[in-house]
């Protein structure tokens, strides 16, 4: 499983974005805040944050006052569902999409089947805000561990 960097990028500025809503009030907050403090090129920011706002992962603002804001609660959206938007489904082969005829009765499809799903569970059991209090965790200086 390869996790695109326009993949890694969208979490990256989504956690940035969850971690200015509540100081914005229910305001926007502007893509050019959001690419200057996680390093990420704006343009390319521009791009992934429309095909976020096509998968109802946030909302959108024109003008002078426009920018970003999240279309449900930070909670709600799982890093599996952001590379999900962006990539398509994460699979490691092609027996685990079901495009191989050999993938019954074969020891390592099920290797495999079973690594996909691992990786699912991981993925979709991370929420952006899950990743905020990690961040937060890190500048405290206290590691979070997890089971």
């Amino acid at each position: 499983m390869n996790i695109s960097s326009k993949s890694r990028y969208a979490v990256r500025a989504l956690v940035e974005l969850a971690g200015r809503e509540p100081a914005a009030d229910g305001r926007p907050v502007p893509l050019a805040e959001i690419a200057e403090r996680r390093a990420i090129p704006q343009q390319f920011l521009e791009q992934v944050f429309a095909t976020l706002r096509r998968a109802r992962i946030v909302q959108s603002r024109r003008g002078a006052s426009g920018g970003y804001r999240f279309a449900r609660p930070p909670a709600d959206v799982t890093v599996l569902a952001v590379v999900t938007a962006l990539d398509g489904v994460p699979s490691l082969a092609e027996c685990t999409q079901g495009l191989c005829e050999r993938a019954e009765g074969c020891g390592a499809a099920s290797v495999w089947i079973e690594a996909k799903e691992a990786a699912e569970a991981v993925l979709g059991g991370t929420t952006i805000a899950d990743l905020v209090e990690r961040e937060a965790s890190a500048r405290r200086g206290s590691a979070m561990y997890y089971i």
